[in-house]
């Protein structure tokens, strides 16, 4: 049942688009029950889907501040980790040199060492060494006591010199030991930070995709409503015209009926016979025919022929139901057929006018601004391509952001919106 409805429905708005006399005619009250309850359904989805939009745009700024939040937490650990690291590495370096300088003083502790056991082992092998010898070569008690202090002292002070370099060694083991130690602790910290990157990164990662599917989620309902703007310009533009049509057929019989009476009146009073009355009532009606029959023709004309930018209801149904004729027609670059459009092109055949460029429909239109931009209008960008030209492409303006245009492979719908659209945007235009 709803099938049927929505087909029925589909084929009165294809009807009432091309606003043409005979096609609006064949409206009938239930045709326009039918779009009445349409536009009431259109309204009311337009209502939902604006208020799902508030609720994506506050979801959208909460998310986008909850991301923005995870980022700098995670700018703040990564400072951390960099800092950490730098110091780790200075811990590192001081290390390696506690240990070279530990090593030097081995090296001399070994050395010293090494000339104490030479110095031992000559007094040795020399026979100078022994007690009893230094006892019978003294010349006296003085000088015996002189060359044992002599003999003590030499071995004093490489004893001291070597007890000294390896407390300087011990010195220098320790300061290591406690730098390894704070290198830990530095190390610990930096993974503690690690972890906690770890642990945010997934969550913005998911932040991040929930708000490129909320914000999927506000185009498609953007692209929606546009969808219905045009839905109802076309309804409205079925509807007015059906009205007018029936306010122009009340009128007629109004004045039928006017011109029946009095020409009947006159008849009555200055002929007797009616045959002249007859004629100009005859003249009368077929006047007013032709008259209806002109306004028919010129409709059907106007249908063929150029069609204003902007505007009514009625002329934009018209232009927006032919230019969907063509969507999905392949952009063709200096086309104007419906076998492939180029931008220009595609406008200059639905509006029925002669072949011109984006700059030369600008320089043909006056310029109007964003606030007074309706549906029907053109739409100008610039610097889409080098042309040599300001302008440089052009769409029909469908309302709610939305244009249709020849633009990227193919005939289509397309949102002004979007960035690079802004960023080439250049003016609204009226024909």
């Amino acid at each position: 049942m709803k099938s049927q409805f929505r087909a029925r429905l589909l084929a009165v708005l294809l009807t009432a688009a091309f606003v043409t006399v005979p096609m609006t005619m064949q409206l009938h009250a239930e045709d326009v029950d039918t779009l009445k309850q349409q536009q009431a359904q259109y309204a009311q989805q337009q209502a939902e889907n604006n208020e799902k939009l508030e609720d994506l745009r506050e979801q959208k700024s909460e998310q986008a501040a909850y991301i923005s939040s995870l980022q700098s937490q995670l700018s703040q650990y990564e400072t951390q980790i960099n800092d950490y690291n730098n110091q780790i590495l200075d811990l590192n370096l001081q290390i390696t040199q506690a240990e070279n300088q530990i090593d030097e003083l081995q090296t001399q502790i070994d050395a010293d060492n090494e000339k104490l056991k030479q110095r031992l082992r000559a007094l040795y092998m020399a026979g100078e060494a022994s007690n009893l010898e230094v006892l019978l070569s003294a010349d006296n008690l003085v000088d015996l006591a002189d060359k044992t202090e002599a003999l003590r002292m030499v071995t004093q002070h490489d004893t001291a010199l070597i007890d000294r370099v390896k407390g300087e060694q011990a010195d220098l083991q320790s300061q290591k030991d406690k730098i390894v130690e704070n290198r830990e602790k530095v190390e610990q910290a930096k993974e503690a930070l690690d972890a906690k990157e770890a642990e945010l990164e997934p969550q913005l990662e998911e932040a991040q995709a929930f708000l490129q599917q909320v914000t999927q989620q506000e185009t498609d309902l953007q692209s929606e409503n546009a969808s219905i703007d045009v839905e109802i310009a076309k309804t409205a533009a079925a509807l007015s015209e059906w009205q007018s049509k029936q306010e122009q057929q009340a009128a007629a019989q109004e004045t039928g009926s006017a011109s029946t009476g009095s020409s009947g009146e006159s008849s009555s009073q200055q002929s007797p016979s009616g045959e002249n009355s007859s004629q100009e009532s005859g003249s009368s009606q077929g006047g007013s025919s032709a008259g209806h029959s002109s306004n028919g023709g010129s409709s059907s004309h106007s249908s063929n022929s150029s069609t204003p930018s902007g505007g009514s209801s009625n002329s934009f149904a018209s232009v927006i139901s032919r230019a969907e004729q063509y969507l999905g027609v392949p952009y063709v670059f200096g086309g104007m057929s419906p076998s492939g459009f180029d931008c220009s092109g595609f406008v200059c055949y639905v509006l029925g006018i002669g072949r011109s460029t984006a700059q030369g429909l600008y320089n043909a239109c006056t310029p109007i601004s964003v606030s007074q931009a309706q549906p029907g209008d053109l739409v100008f960008f610039t610097g889409t391509y080098n042309s040599g030209t300001t302008v440089t492409h052009v769409g029909i303006y469908a309302g709610s952001g939305m244009m249709i245009h020849a633009g990227g492979t193919q005939v289509q719908y397309s949102s002004i919106n979007t960035s690079y659209y802004q960023q080439h945007f250049y003016s609204f235009g009226r024909l």
